[in-house]
């Protein structure tokens, strides 16, 4: 059985740590799911984070589906169901941006947020961007961004292992 909560644990930590190299200066906030729900009202993002120099919080959705394809192919239902979903999400904190900064000021009022950056974060070579034709307009938008992030080789091969293993199951 394919053990998909390694995704969780540790591929998800590894992409958190590469978008932390990306932006220099952001550090990821460590909240309880009962904070987060309070803050984002039931949306709870993948990552959050904040830059004290640029007064932004930093909002990201991560995910490994599609990594591999699907059947063969580079197009991923369960991906693209992500991006929207992500979309969605991000239009919602775009349009609660100053609730959210204001809710997060009550855990951590010695931060100054003005601005709200959304991300789109997947591991480097997933094939269903390749095939994502008229949704990459989604990341045109302003309402998030597409990060397509470093994984070590070593946390690589454990996200293949699985999501190989979970295909396999899949077809049963």
């Amino acid at each position: 059985m394919a053990n998909t909560n390694v995704l969780k644990t540790k591929v998800e930590q590894a992409l958190i740590q590469s978008f932390v190299n990306k932006y220099t200066g952001v550090r990821i906030l460590e909240l309880s799911t009962r904070e987060k729900f309070y803050v984002f009202q039931g949306t709870e993002p993948d990552l959050v984070g904040v830059n004290n120099e640029n007064s932004t919080l930093y909002l990201g959705e991560i995910t490994t589906s599609g990594y591999l394809g699907q059947r063969g192919k580079d197009f991923h239902i369960g991906a693209v169901k992500k991006v929207f979903e992500s979309f969605s999400k991000f239009y919602l904190y775009n349009l609660s941006k100053d609730e959210i900064i204001s809710r997060i000021a009550k855990y951590y009022s010695n931060l100054r947020l003005e601005n709200i950056s959304c991300h789109f974060i997947v591991p480097e070579g997933s094939r269903f961007i390749k095939a994502l034709g008229y949704r990459r307009r989604l990341f045109q938008t302003g309402y998030m961004i597409l990060d397509e992030l470093y994984l070590p080789e070593e946390t690589k091969h454990i996200m293949i292992d699985v999501l190989e293993k979970s295909q396999k199951e899949m077809k049963k």
